[in-house]
């Protein structure tokens, strides 16, 4: 079961996960999450959901994100048990005070 990417007549890019003729779920590419996007409650979803036991096609079919991203979050939660991204905290400081600069 591997995802089809398909365009509409618009041009937007969808993602749809078929079985044999049937569609079970389109998604649009943008919807995607990047790697790095994640926010800590859906990292804290695919860990769960791959700690109780599901594979990774149903996560990705269930909660919409490509399976590359579910096996890299599960697997750096097994490695180092990090479940957040704090990316955020990278970049340039701020002054706290007129003078600090």
């Amino acid at each position: 079961m591997q995802p089809i990417i398909v365009t509409d007549a618009v041009g937007n890019a969808y993602i749809r996960q078929q079985m044999s003729d049937k569609c079970i779920r389109s998604i649009p590419s943008a919807a995607m999450a990047d790697y790095q996007d994640l926010s800590d409650f859906e990292r804290g979803v695919i860990i769960g959901a791959r700690a109780m036991g599901h594979r990774i096609s149903d996560v990705a079919i269930k909660f919409g994100f490509s399976r590359t991203i579910i096996s890299q979050v599960y697997r750096e939660y097994r490695i180092s048990g990090k479940t957040s991204n704090f990316r955020h905290r990278c970049g340039r400081k701020k002054t706290l005070k007129e003078l600090d600069h």
